[in-house]
């Protein structure tokens, strides 16, 4: 076959010779322009072989380069172009568009430049600064020049093209569509603004008008075999079968041999539920050409004949195809579960939560894989958080159920959720859903019934006597709690729930023999469970039991993971013992050298131990593994060490290297707010604001700085926004309830600081916010003390934590409690008047009268107006 070709080589560069180099270059335009790029390279390079300095050979075969996706090549014709004519500006213009493609906006923006010094002017022109500028980050001056040639020449299309793509980028669909639009009703034969229009519709779930944008485009361009194709497809979709045969017997009459043909036929035998047609005809198209679709659609029709090997077996062909294919992916955790393949199946949906926070299918496998492994609470987390993000989910009555009750309908979505009970009452979901929302409703007897009537003898008893204990709770009878409890225990020893909820209601009563046992009992079960430890070093320091203590923290460290090492070093820092803590992270570090709590924790011992160099080194490393948050370090380092030229370097360095990430412009900011430069810092949010996609943090430290220069309102309305977004934002909703609780809306408060727990149970601000809030202000002193509790058990050492705890300690009758805590966090922050005054109320309550004086007396020398006066009604009450 080698032999032949040669020989055809040969006989072509034969036949050429015998031609003139104007010949040459006129046949190598015609193959150009019918699309046979390779034939007309070689028929311009043998033009320019002849004649070295034949401009019209040299600037064609720049164009057939630049059109065939050879940017560099096209890059240097275009050089030697301009070399030989220098007049000839609109080169100029070519290598801009070569520099775009490369990715090499600057130079592209000098060519422009160049062009545009000879007092010329052109859409094109125009429209090229657009695009570098755009490929530079900059989309704001982007859209200027945009603007600019759509103001020279109202009928050019590729200002409304580029316009359209740059409103897509920013999410801002109704403008994209109202340029692409524009841009069709210039040239209705311009394809790409179809796509486009189509895809954006498709983003937003507008399938119907994507179908009409396909189908126009196919009645106007009928050779765009993707117009028929993608037309087709949402047909489909849309269930519109006749629709659909119609468009596929179009397609057929235009691209005969087409291998999507075959593939759109057994997408609808699938649809039609002919799956053994289908695996026969999608085979077929697979002869033809491999597409992640075919091998999707062959592994439905497997799956719905219940071959599973062989499904799994087609969706991971898709997914080596494209291992972005998201559907694809889930379908292969789904088959796993069928085969009880839990832990790969859990594997494959957290790959996809991954890149899609926010998929609630995924969320929904992902619970049922949980339930199955007996992880409960885990499975109902994911499970809600499935049904808060789609609550069209689960089988025909819970989605009824739940459809009813989101509109506000609890009647009909009850009966709704009682109908799947009764249809499968040996499916937990359905059972729990119901009873999560008779909880709700605080309608315990029927929450509790429905939870008894799905007890069955089975390890899964434990989940519904887990939440019977919920519901004993809610009405104050600790008693059945309890007992339910226990049985919960009974029915699963290894499922920890019951246990860790024992131990904080035994907590909360004082009795810590009780709590210690429950966590010494987990740890039987578990001996490196790192909460129950915690747990009980929560109750040895309110005892005040130094000894045990300090067993707990060698047992962390001996756990020899991340979180051991971390909280063992936390404790030695806070005791006061450096070297010791600098040895267990050392220690640590050396098993998770990458780690980034020990990283930190140790570039924050540094500093304080006045070692620079280990502090900036510890960050350092902390930036090769996470910049956003070791950058973020450094820039406090250099600021705390007035390194002020090291730290505009490297945000110099940073907005250069990184101009699509947050962090970047959240760091200038910090920068510019540090040297009292607030309107630049705002300026440079609002720049990232308008240049990037989502950008979450940005929007939320802009509303910061608001709020610091009294701009409340507009503050919240920013972090209503963010919520919008990110409707699961655990920060947002504490600034949020932040400022609300500044201004005096109590309830609003209470509610974001409980969304916030919501959504991240380990949000320390909102859980110390929620606790203070709910004794102070709403008398749940009780509840509150839960609250404090578990945020005293995830920051042990942070000493306005222990002062919230040591407060409603004191509001719920347990001032000895109260003072340990108390004590120690007025030893770490003595001048806090605050903690002062809570201290002195606990032990003028445990009959401490002189040392509370004592303490009071301080308050009344160094107290603001407030403070003193607070310290004179608690004296005048003795």
């Amino acid at each position: 076959m080698m032999r032949y070709l040669l020989l055809f080589t040969f006989l072509f560069v034969a036949a050429c010779s015998g031609q003139t180099k104007e010949e040459l270059a006129q046949e190598g335009a015609d193959l150009a322009a019918a699309g046979n790029y390779r034939g007309a390279i070689v028929l311009y390079r043998n033009a320019l072989e002849k004649d070295a300095d034949y401009l019209a050979a040299r600037k064609g075969l720049a164009d057939v380069y630049l059109k065939s996706g050879k940017f560099s090549q096209a890059e240097k014709e275009y050089q030697k172009v301009l070399l030989q004519n220098p007049s000839m500006a609109e080169i100029r213009l070519d290598l801009a568009s070569a520099y775009i493609q490369l990715k090499e906006p600057e130079k592209a923006l000098l060519e422009l430049d160049a062009y545009h010094s000879s007092g010329k002017e052109t859409v094109e022109s125009l429209v090229l600064y657009g695009r570098a500028h755009g490929a530079a980050g900059d989309l704001a001056t982007a859209e200027k020049f945009f603007q600019k040639a759509m103001a020279l020449d109202p009928q050019a299309v590729d200002p409304y093209l580029y316009l359209g793509r740059m409103s897509v980028q920013r999410h801002d669909f109704d403008k994209a569509k109202q340029y692409l639009q524009k841009a069709i009703e210039i040239d209705k034969k311009e394809d790409q603004a179809y796509y486009l229009l189509a895809d954006i519709y498709v983003t937003e779930g507008d399938r119907q008008n994507a179908l009409k944008t396909y189908l126009s485009l196919s009645h106007e361009v009928p050779q765009q075999l993707q117009a028929y194709y993608m037309a087709c497809i949402l047909q489909i979709d849309l269930n519109d079968i006749p629709g659909a045969e119609d468009t596929l017997q179009r397609l057929r009459e235009k691209f005969p041999s087409a291998a999507e043909s075959s593939r759109l036929k057994g997408i609808l035998l699938y649809r039609q539920g002919d799956f053994e047609q289908a695996k026969v005809t999608l085979e077929e198209s697979l002869k033809k050409e491999r597409h992640v679709l075919s091998y999707f659609f062959l592994g439905l029709s497997y799956y719905a004949q219940e071959q599973y090997e062989l499904a799994l077996n087609q969706f991971q062909n898709a997914l080596d195809l494209n291992p972005d294919f998201e559907r694809a992916r889930l379908l292969v955790a789904t088959t796993l579960v069928k085969q009880k393949r839990l832990d790969d199946a859990v594997i494959e949906v957290q790959k996809v939560l991954r890149a899609d926070p926010k998929n609630a299918y995924a969320h929904n496998i992902l619970g049922s894989a949980y339930l199955a492994q007996g992880e409960y609470d885990k499975g109902m987390t994911e499970l809600d958080r499935a049904i808060d993000l789609d609550p069209s989910l689960a089988d025909a009555h819970i989605r009824r159920g739940l459809f009813h009750l989101s509109k506000g309908e609890g009647a009909k979505g009850e009966a709704d959720l009682v109908k799947a009970v009764e249809a499968a009452p040996e499916i937990l979901n359905g059972r729990l859903m119901l009873v999560s929302h008779y909880l709700r409703k605080k309608n315990y007897s029927a929450a509790i019934q429905a939870l008894q009537d799905g007890l069955n003898g089975s390890k899964e008893d434990a989940l519904l006597y887990n939440y019977l204990a919920a519901a004993y709770f809610s009405q104050k009878k600790n008693d059945l709690a309890v007992s339910a409890l226990v049985k919960a225990k009974q029915a699963d020893s290894h499922y920890l729930t019951p246990y860790f909820t024992l131990a904080a209601f035994y907590s909360s009563q004082s009795q810590y023999g009780n709590a210690i046992d429950e966590y010494r009992q987990i740890l039987t079960t578990d001996g490196h469970n790192i909460r129950a430890l915690l747990g009980l070093a929560g109750i040895y320091r309110i005892q005040g039991q130094k000894v045990e203590l300090e067993n707990i923290y060698k047992s962390l460290e001996n756990t020899r993971t991340e979180e051991g090492f971390y909280y063992a070093a936390q404790y030695q820092f806070k005791m006061g013992q450096k070297d010791e803590a600098l040895a267990v992270i050392d220690r640590g570090l050396q098993v998770f050298p990458d780690s980034l709590p020990l990283l930190e924790i140790k570039g924050a011992l540094s500093f304080e131990m006045k070692d620079v160099a280990q502090a900036q080194a510890a960050y350092e490393r902390m930036a090769s593994v996470d910049p956003e948050r070791g950058y973020g370090l450094l820039m406090r380092l250099y600021l705390s060490t007035r390194q002020l030229g090291q730290a505009e370097k490297m945000v110099q360095d940073l907005m250069a290297s990184d101009p699509g990430k947050e962090y970047p412009y959240l760091l200038k900011a910090g920068l510019l707010r540090s040297q009292q430069k607030t309107d630049d810092a705002l300026a440079v949010l609002q720049t990232g604001i308008n240049t990037l996609i989502n950008p979450v943090r940005l929007k939320m430290q802009l509303a910061r700085l608001k709020e610091e220069q009294g701009h409340a309102a507009q503050a919240e309305q920013i972090y209503l926004q963010v919520i919008d977004q990110e409707d699961n934002y655990a920060p947002a909703y504490v600034a949020l309830g932040v400022l609300r609780e500044r201004s005096g809306d109590k309830a609003a408060a209470l509610d974001d600081y409980r969304k916030a727990v919501k959504y991240d149970q380990k949000n320390v601000p909102a859980l110390n916010n929620l606790a203070y809030l709910l004794a102070d202000n709403f008398g749940e002193s009780e509840e509150g003390l839960n609250y404090a509790l578990m945020a005293f058990r995830l920051e042990p050492n942070d000493p306005r934590i222990m002062d919230t705890l040591g407060y409603l300690l004191l509001l719920n009758e347990r001032s000895d409690d109260a003072v340990k805590v108390l004590d120690r966090a007025h030893q770490m922050l003595p001048k806090e008047n605050a903690v002062a005054l809570h201290l002195a109320q606990a032990l003028l309550a445990t009959g401490k009268k002189e040392k509370g004086r004592e303490v009071l007396q301080d308050v009344l020398k160094n107290g603001s107006p407030q403070e003193k006066a607070q310290a004179k009604t608690i004296l005048s009450k003795q």
